[in-house]
């Protein structure tokens, strides 16, 4: 399950998805508590806070602890530029729950000009320290990407930059635009270029050592026939996406498929009642080539946030995969 906690960020990206800014809006500590406890109880066993900047949340580390108390794992993404004021906080925490915490910094290639493709150029710096800070204090550290039309030009340059900072995790998120980032629809890569990517990934294997991750159920199309385990999309199936707001998604990419709201509804109810989260956990009802496709009911039908951002209907089929792409290149 996953949590935006807050809106407020120290950072005014211009392709943010959460429209973060100084002010920001953020869910109160105390029904953050009472959700993870009901989060719990329906089986959830990993949490991903978010923001914003997690970091700005008031009360953040006494609300990890609470978390990893109860045996759950965490995670959380930052841009890094308050982990040195923060560090000793995190230290106490990682001296009690290492195997259980995850942190993830933003940083979007190898070098300012790349990282700063969107993000302030003078955060590449702030968020190599973090890392180094991070890995020195003994945390999991992994990156997140967000792909875009340069950084995707360079991938094995920025994975040989990644494994001499000694990170074993990279993961790489396509752009897409949503909240602030709407107004740049013009650079979304293509499904050629997602294409490409994938194809070329486990040549990457060679420069990285660690787990190159790329949230796509198709991606073990990319596999050798008898290694290709299909598995579904994560949305609604096997996570929720909660917002500063309250209100409860299937995912991030599906902001405006608003299917309960923490302040009135319970996650339980949410989960198991959910009209919207019963038709995407059916894969007999995907459309187009899903419907009748060998990999249906393992893949179900692909990343549900894209179908539902570029076509529309998240029961239509993902525009990205392969053999959608290739059955309309035939038809062409």
């Amino acid at each position: 399950m996953s949590i935006e906690l807050t809106t407020r960020c120290n950072l005014d990206c211009p392709h943010c998805l959460a429209e973060a800014s100084k002010e920001g809006k953020s869910i109160p500590y105390d029904r953050i508590l009472s959700l993870v406890d009901e989060a719990q109880l329906i089986g959830v066993r990993i949490l991903d806070l978010g923001g914003g900047e997690p970091l700005l949340y008031d009360g953040f580390f006494d609300l990890c602890e609470y978390i990893l108390s109860k045996g759950l794992k965490l995670s959380f993404v930052t841009n890094g530029l308050l982990i040195p004021t923060r560090i000793n906080s995190l230290r106490r925490i990682l001296k009690k729950y290492d195997d259980l915490l995850g942190v993830g910094v933003s940083l979007d290639g190898p070098s300012p000009e790349l990282h700063g493709y969107f993000r302030p150029k003078e955060t590449f710096d702030s968020a190599i320290e973090a890392i180094i800070m991070l890995r020195e204090s003994g945390a999991k550290v992994s990156v997140s990407c967000v792909l875009n039309k340069e950084n995707i030009k360079v991938i094995p340059e920025f994975l040989s930059f990644l494994s001499a900072l000694n990170i074993s995790d990279v993961r790489f998120l396509p752009f897409m635009p949503l909240g602030r980032g709407a107004k740049f629809k013009s650079e979304v890569l293509s499904s050629r270029a997602i294409y490409d990517f994938l194809q070329q990934k486990h040549s990457w294997n060679k420069i990285f050592k660690g787990n190159i991750g790329f949230q796509m159920p198709w991606e073990f199309l990319f596999l050798p026939p008898k290694k290709r385990q299909a598995g579904p999309c994560e949305a609604g199936y096997t996570r929720l996406w909660i917002n500063s707001h309250g209100d409860v998604t299937p995912c991030a990419y599906m902001i405006d498929v608003i299917i309960g709201n923490i302040y009135h509804d319970s996650i339980s109810k949410i989960w198991h009642d959910s009209f919207v989260l019963k038709k995407l956990r059916d894969p007999t009802l995907l459309k187009g080539p899903c419907a009748t496709c060998a990999y249906r009911d393992g893949c179900r039908g692909g990343c549900r946030g894209l179908a539902y951002f570029l076509e529309g209907d998240y029961l239509c089929s993902d525009p990205y995969c392969p053999i959608v792409v290739q059955g309309k290149e035939t038809q062409a």
